[in-house]
């Protein structure tokens, strides 16, 4: 027993020793105090934002990865390549501008513009970059449609969200979840230099900063007028990010990688190996399905499929 609790403390500080961040690039704190842990029961909007879904690409990804199959309601379910797509989000208030939840895609990804590969080999390896196929790229859409970012939430820094980040003016605020950059991780040893690319040269990269603890679910109303609200879910990865967004014909609640899928959501079962955390991402989880419960909700959108309708409450 003595044996086994040393060889666990041993490989515990070892991994511990050898983890680092997600990125390497510096971060400026966005300290706020004016958070909650549930959304007002009664929203009523100054003004609405205009909210937009933009799909870039289709993709697949391993089943194992999207979903628990551990999960009980999962049995039966094998791991398998699963097809998924990749979105961005515009958010245009009337007095604030336009924002983007996520990155989408760059114009020569997995290239950058130099011609060099935005990507390790290794990340490369594991991503399936051969079952690609893009439709939009973000610098070009942005440019056609004449869209003046003012910032990008990010829903979290994995690879897959920031696809488009290094083509965006740096100038722009990259907003990301509570410890979603501070927060060390082994895994990171093998992503953090593909990050740090995709990121681009010296990003405006600010984390929010809740003044709680940061495994705590908070929700922060961003513009301070009720249109839009930021949910602080982590568990997916420990700064992951969802976002309600109030319509005159129902909400909408983008839950980020809280759940990659329509069958998870509706089944309630959380993603699988790609998570960080599986508890905290099912407390998460359970938390967006309570907010979908209890507030006019038109559409869910999962991280990587398609739109849910919901009916809405008579």
């Amino acid at each position: 027993m003595f044996f086994k609790r040393f060889d666990f403390l041993f490989y515990g500080v070892l991994a511990l020793a050898f983890s680092c961040q997600v990125t390497s690039h510096k971060i400026k704190p966005y300290i706020s105090d004016k958070t909650s842990a549930t959304l007002p029961n009664l929203i009523l909007p100054k003004q609405y934002v205009t909210f937009q879904v933009v799909k870039v690409a289709d993709w697949e990804a391993s089943l194992a990865g999207l979903l628990d199959l551990d999960d009980p309601k999962a049995i039966g379910l094998k791991d398998r390549l699963e097809p998924i797509s990749i979105y961005f989000y515009l958010v245009k208030h009337p007095k604030f501008g336009t924002y983007m939840i996520d990155s989408g895609m760059g114009k020569n990804f997995p290239k950058g513009e130099d011609g060099k590969s935005l990507v390790s080999s290794i990340v490369e390896s594991q991503m399936h970059f051969e079952k690609l196929k893009v439709y939009e790229t973000t610098k070009t859409y942005l440019q056609k449609n004449k869209v003046d970012v003012k910032g990008i939430f990010f829903t979290h820094l994995h690879l897959d969200h920031t696809l488009g980040a290094y083509e965006i003016d740096r100038s722009v605020p990259f907003y990301v979840g509570p410890s979603e950059v501070t927060s060390r991780q082994f895994i990171n040893l093998f992503v953090q230099g593909s990050t740090d690319r995709l990121l681009g040269e010296i990003p405006n990269l600010v984390q929010f900063d809740f003044g709680k603890n940061s495994n705590e679910i908070a929700v922060f109303d961003f513009f301070g007028d009720q249109s839009f609200y930021i949910l602080s879910v982590p568990g997916h990865t420990p700064g992951s990010l969802a976002f309600y967004i109030p319509a005159k014909g129902g909400g909408h609640l983008v839950l980020g990688d809280s759940c990659h899928t329509q069958w998870g959501w509706k089944e309630g079962v959380t993603p699988g190996k790609f998570t960080t955390n599986a508890k905290l991402n099912r407390k998460s989880l359970d938390f967006l399905k309570q907010v979908a419960e209890t507030h006019e909700i038109q559409f869910v959108y999962p991280g990587h499929q398609d739109r849910i309708s919901t009916p809405l409450k008579k």
